[in-house]
């Protein structure tokens, strides 16, 4: 018997309405593919649900994934397989079904990194943090992040949490040499702050 809340309104039909909230914040703290991916995936799954697509459409789904597989091949054939990885003053990482590793620049300016069903290991010890103090938007969906930040820097976490963590496992200094503010949000997904 299916779980009902209210008197008309079925759970088990209406569940991917999560999923599209989940791809909606997503997109709009910074993770536009990942996000776009989980609001299509659930538009699907909400138009099996109630009916309006047929049944025999949900065997294509290997078709759908060798689609997705092609335009990630693209995408990196066209931006090259390491522009994500390249060190750099700013961060720019963006791990859609793949990995990556980075490791910062001596002059750090923060940026952005997201993991959308894969992760990414930001290595930011031997960095230096300009003006003192960076900011890194940080976010995942399906996904992982490790943030490795030097033992002398502060972090403050301003980031989301829904179905997912974010974790420290590091003690904060007394006289921090610089501080790390990440912001961004955490999706089904985790982030790791260590040193």
């Amino acid at each position: 018997m299916p779980l009902v809340v209210g008197a008309e309104f079925p759970l088990g039909q209406w569940w991917p309405v999560f999923l599209a909230a989940a791809g909606l914040a997503a997109a709009t703290g910074g993770n536009l593919w990942g996000g776009l991916a989980a609001i299509a995936a659930a538009a699907a799954l909400l138009l099996l649900n109630l009916g309006v697509l047929d049944r025999d459409l949900s065997s294509l789904w290997p078709a759908a994934l060798i689609v997705v597989g092609a335009a990630v091949l693209l995408r990196a054939w066209r931006t090259g397989a390491d522009a994500a990885a390249a060190p750099g003053d700013e961060l720019n990482v963006h791990c859609l079904f793949s990995g990556s590793r980075v490791t910062a620049s001596e002059h750090f300016r923060g940026g952005r990194v997201t993991a959308t069903c894969g992760e990414a290991e930001i290595d930011l010890r031997p960095a230096s943090a300009v003006d003192g103090a960076v900011t890194v938007h940080a976010s995942t969906l399906f996904g992982r992040i490790i943030l490795r930040v030097p033992h002398d820097w502060a972090v403050d976490v301003r980031a989301s949490v829904a179905f997912g963590t974010i974790e420290s496992q590091r003690t904060e200094p007394a006289e921090p040499r610089a501080r790390l503010t990440i912001t961004g949000s955490s999706l089904f997904g985790g982030m790791l702050i260590t040193s």
